[in-house]
């Protein structure tokens, strides 16, 4: 029964990067909800068939049903990662739903950086405001402001030196105020070495700027599994 609940949060997970993946494609025309899904180079409306994550891909291997055109691989990934930053959830909860809603926040935030290496704060709009509503202030030890003092120290101070961005810093905030400073501690560490890993893999420039909100994201997902 349990992986059975777990592959549906799972699959539900990959639906819901799906349609992060195209909230933030049609950002700018606002017409992500009612409007059918195509191809972005030849404009034929894609079926339902078409649609089912990371499945469709694998079986139109990669590339458009119609025009054969490559499909973004980073799609797939997206997918992956986000059905397993939902299997966990409880979705037959409140704090499951807003679990959800700030995953799916976060998400939306982490593709935008991907993709822009910047995001529009709307984005992160709904997890800010359910981190402010859970109001988990009063559960901080004396150890979480002390760390969240000394994170923000450093992080201002890499803003200041543009080796970072103010992003960063407001995903920090409200991860750690959503999660408690020590979880968030925690998460950053994961995206820090998930980070180093794709440099040494990727081989790009020493002068490359990595966008570092994705590293974020799957940072929390990993840290899902070892509570």
């Amino acid at each position: 029964m349990n992986l059975i609940y777990t592959f549906t949060n799972f699959a539900i997970g990959t639906c819901i990067a799906s349609h992060m993946a195209v909230v933030f494609d049609r950002w700018e025309n606002r017409n992500f909800i009612f409007s059918r899904s195509y191809c972005k180079n030849c404009h034929f409306e894609l079926s339902l068939l078409d649609e089912i994550p990371l499945i469709s891909y694998l079986l139109l291997k990669g590339r458009c049903h119609y025009c054969k055109q490559s499909i973004p691989s980073e799609l797939f990934l997206f997918e992956l990662v986000g059905g397993f930053a939902f299997s966990l959830i409880d979705f037959s909860s409140i704090s499951g739903i807003t679990s959800s809603v700030f995953l799916s926040s976060l998400l939306l935030t982490a593709i935008a950086d991907f993709y822009e290496k910047e995001f529009d704060l709307f984005f992160l709009f709904p997890a800010i405001t359910i981190a402010i509503l859970e109001n988990k202030f009063s559960a901080f030890t004396t150890l979480d402001f002390i760390s969240l003092i000394l994170i923000i120290s450093i992080f201002s101070w890499n803003i200041f030196k543009h080796k970072m961005g103010l992003g960063d810093l407001l995903i920090y905030l409200t991860i750690a105020s959503y999660l408690t400073p020590s979880i968030a501690n925690i998460i950053f560490l994961f995206a820090c070495f998930s980070l180093l890993l794709f440099f040494v893999i990727e081989h790009k420039d020493s002068n490359y700027y990595y966008p570092f909100i994705p590293f974020i994201f799957l940072g929390s997902v990993l840290t899902q599994f070892l509570n």
